[in-house]
């Protein structure tokens, strides 16, 4: 003991070995002080295993002494076993190692202990905590456990000890890399091995001391590698979607967290408060990351993690309210305003946007008051339609509020952008229809700002209220006397021009008898001071006026009076503007009066600009016809799109939810096709992808997702086939991200281009695979050093399938990788 007590490193390598053979500590923490103790005789540990088997042993019990010697041994056997030191030097410091512990055992226990130990790679255990697990010594009956928990409890699993290997596995296979690559470093470090390789390590770790230690033993060969680093790793292995928010709502249990969300919560849950913000600031920039990248639903799974935490107070509120404000800085602006603009993506986007306070309603609303720039104003408005009801009451709150003549330029450009929102967002339900309606009416009055009025007139028009026609029709008699004075106005006269385009325009849209006869009306009266009143007629075009008579007969009498007539021999034209803009405004209207009077312009007029404007409405008439007449047979591709803006799971539960019949295909960069789905009323009828049909078809999709583009094609329902039973398609696409998530951590083990070669250990089939022709089928290529992707084009099985029972004979020692 006097070297330990001289040196300080060897004195903390002793300390950590006891607390190693209590499980105080896991193996990975201690793994540089076992390396250390190798440099040292053997007798130095043996005799501190002594004193520690001395304290824990306690007499009366039914674990006798030479059991607690067994188990220090075999904790420092498994040491080995995992990789975690050098190979050659253990071996031959094991065997000394195992000697003289022999000294220390009772002499009665001595051969019992003798031939356990010289079997000792043989046996294999679970492991937990302060000696609750320890490993027991197998007689030659099996009268002894394999392990007992000396305080009585359940007995730890294998799968921490599993995943300690496989994470050695990887992280020897990166060092190899390093070492094969020194001046690119660099490089390794960005590469897709160092990825796979920190992402395994933080799933199998137990928490985030775990993970500084690997961090540590990968900056020791060169790898300037942080947290930051393991958090984007796993944040890009996350799968591609996320459950929709309306399963949850339903009453629906939370899914579980997958193993590569816990891992990202261990990196920074720490036990000191200002590492842990740091930490969880790296996870929301991380975040941001993936989203500029184009991968929101790893974004979101990441932001609803943040939220997590900052609700169970894992993190110091100050820090998380500090990121909360400022991080959104961080945000491309252009991928946010490309998502915002397509409907399919703003469900998820307002998820998204929640987390920053910035981007809230509330915190978008106060930076619309005060922004300056025109392109930003528009995406923050965009920004706020994304939000939807939330936005609209807010927006709903500020216009309630009392305003008046003095209000300055920013109040009333605000409650212009707040008017185009409330027209903008539709209203939630069918009733707040009089609170719009008050809103709009008490902004549309003539002595506020001209751009206010616009905005409140667009609104009425809008609002099918016998209260907004009422308003739009004084303001457009308002508009029409104080433009025939010549004396005070609110506004210039181009300005009221400008005023009565839009009142005239929305009477027009409003759609009702009285609204179209004021437009009519108002067309007809030929006031020079009021503008191109004629012009307005055009307003109507796009409606089919059928069900309004006296309307028709007013423009076709208009039609009659201006078409040219003959006098004496001579051809007499009236005014061919006003005959155009009559044109244009019956010219959705296939009423067989009109339709005759377009004919007799033709036929007048052959040639001339007028009559080409008839010829063309009379066409649309013929052409509406034949298309209400047609069987509907052939199907138009009803959508279409990126497959990574829209992401085939969240596409595939869009469909789903909006319980579409039709036929998805799928096509990759170059055009091929390389998957199709039939759903039927929402549920999945028929997957198929390469050799795969059916639900494994589906899975592969999911597992192995590909970029390219998407047709669907809508076709109309039909009855239910019996004999192909439908499925639903949140189930099977939970189960397919599960398989996604488990696929990523088994191909960190065992990648896509590893040759691997059998041992002389049998293989057996994974516990969970009950297709024997598969294992068999499987083995056969893989036998011949054949790699992984090669297997999955060669099998029948989707790729998780493959890649978990190549795992499994990896982890069992049966495949081991060719070096």
């Amino acid at each position: 003991m006097g070297d330990s007590e001289q040196n300080p490193q060897l004195r903390e390598a002793i300390e950590e070995l006891q607390q190693y053979l209590s499980d105080t500590l896991p193996p990975l923490v201690v793994a540089d002080s076992i390396k250390l103790l190798l440099k040292y005789p053997p007798q130095i540990v043996a005799s501190n295993i002594h004193a520690w088997t001395t304290a824990q042993y306690r007499r009366g019990t039914e674990i006798p002494l030479s059991d607690y010697l067994f188990h220090a041994v075999k904790k420092i056997q498994l040491m080995g076993e995992f990789r975690l030191v050098p190979q050659e030097p253990f071996v031959k410091y094991l065997e000394g190692l195992k000697s003289h512990v022999l000294g220390y055992c009772p002499e009665g226990d001595r051969e019992f202990l003798k031939a356990n130990l010289d079997r000792l790679a043989e046996s294999a255990a679970g492991l937990s905590s302060p000696v609750e697990v320890l490993f027991r010594q197998q007689g030659g009956a099996g009268e002894r456990p394999l392990a007992t928990r000396a305080t009585g409890s359940t007995a730890a699993s294998a799968p921490e000890l599993l995943g300690l290997r496989r994470v050695s596995m990887v992280l020897e296979r990166l060092e190899r890399e390093v070492l094969r690559h020194p001046s690119a470093r660099e490089e390794v470090k960005k590469g897709p091995l160092a990825a796979q390789a920190l992402a395994a390590a933080a799933r199998a770790s137990k928490d985030a001391s775990e993970i500084d230690h690997i961090l540590e033993r990968l900056r020791d060969i060169g790898l300037d590698v942080g947290t930051i680093d393991v958090l984007r790793s796993l944040g890009t292995s996350l799968p591609g979607w996320v459950p929709p928010q309306t399963a949850a709502a339903a009453g629906a249990p939370p899914p579980t967290p997958s193993p590569t969300v816990q891992a990202i919560r261990r990196v920074v849950e720490t036990e000191d408060p200002a590492e842990g913000g740091r930490r969880f600031n790296e996870m929301v920039k991380t975040a941001i990351d993936r989203f500029n990248e184009g991968a929101l639903p790893q974004a979101i799974t990441m932001l609803e993690l943040a939220e997590r935490i900052i609700e169970e107070k894992k993190v110091d509120p100050v820090v998380a309210e500090m990121v909360r404000k400022r991080a959104d800085e961080g945000i491309d602006t252009e991928r946010l305003r490309k998502y915002a603009e397509s409907p399919d993506q703003q469900p998820l986007l307002r998820r998204m946007l929640n987390f920053f306070l910035a981007l809230t309603p509330e915190g978008l609303l106060a930076h619309l008051r005060t922004e300056m720039k025109r392109e930003r104003r528009r995406l923050l408005l965009l920004l706020l339609e994304v939000h939807g009801t939330p936005t609209r009451q807010a927006a709903l709150e500020r216009l309630n509020i009392t305003f008046g003549q003095g209000a300055g330029d920013e109040e009333w450009y605000f409650r212009r952008n707040l008017l185009y929102l409330l027209r903008r967002i539709p209203r939630p339900g069918p009733g707040g229809l009089d609170e719009d309606v008050d809103v709009a009416v008490r902004h549309a009055e003539l002595r506020f700002p001209a751009p206010l009025v616009k905005e409140a007139i667009a609104n009425l028009g809008q609002l099918k209220h016998e209260r907004a026609e009422r308003t739009l029709v004084g303001l457009l008699t308002d508009l029409e006397t104080m433009l025939s004075k010549t004396g005070e106005a609110p506004y210039d006269p181009r300005e009221m021009r400008l005023l009565l385009d839009r009142v005239v325009a929305a009477l027009a849209r409003f759609g009702t008898p009285g609204a179209r006869r004021a437009v009519v009306e108002h067309a007809l009266s030929g006031k020079k001071e009021l503008g191109d009143t004629m012009s307005r007629l055009a307003e109507l075009a796009g409606q089919d006026l059928s069900g309004d008579e006296e309307t028709i007969q007013k423009l076709l009498a208009t039609i009659k009076a201006n078409t040219p007539f003959k006098l004496f021999g001579l051809v007499l034209h009236q005014n061919d503007r006003n005959l155009y803009y009559c044109i244009e405004a019956l010219s959705t209207t296939p009423h067989p009066d009109v339709q005759k009077a377009f004919r007799e312009v033709v036929k007048r007029l052959a040639g001339q600009e007028v009559a080409k404007s008839a010829e063309k409405a009379l066409a649309s008439f013929e052409a509406s016809a034949a298309a209400s007449s047609a069987s509907g047979e052939s199907s138009a591709a009803s959508l279409s799109g990126d497959l990574e803006l829209f992401g085939l799971p969240a596409l595939l539960q869009s469909l789903s939810d909006s319980r579409v019949t039709g036929s998805l295909t799928l096509r990759d960069p170059n055009g091929e096709v390389f998957g199709s789905i039939s759903l039927r009323g929402g549920r999945l009828g028929a997957c198929r992808t390469g050799r795969l049909t059916g639900e494994e078809a589906y899975f592969q999709l999911l597992e192995r997702p590909l970029p390219g583009s998407f047709l669907f094609n809508r076709l109309p329902d039909a009855p239910a086939d019996e004999k192909t039973p439908l499925k639903e398609i949140l189930p099977l696409t939970m189960e397919g991200m599960r398989r996604y998530d488990e696929f990523q951590q088994a191909a960190a083990l065992v990648p896509d281009d590893v040759v691997l070669k059998p041992t002389d250990v049998k293989p057996t089939p994974h516990p969970d695979e009950r297709d024997g022709i598969l294992v068999k089928d499987l083995w056969s290529r893989v036998s011949p050093s054949a790699t992984p992707r090669q297997c999955e084009a060669d099998v029948r099985a989707d790729s998780y399938r493959i890649r978990r029972l190549l795992t499994h004979w990896v982890d069992q020692g049966a495949l081991v990788p060719a070096s």
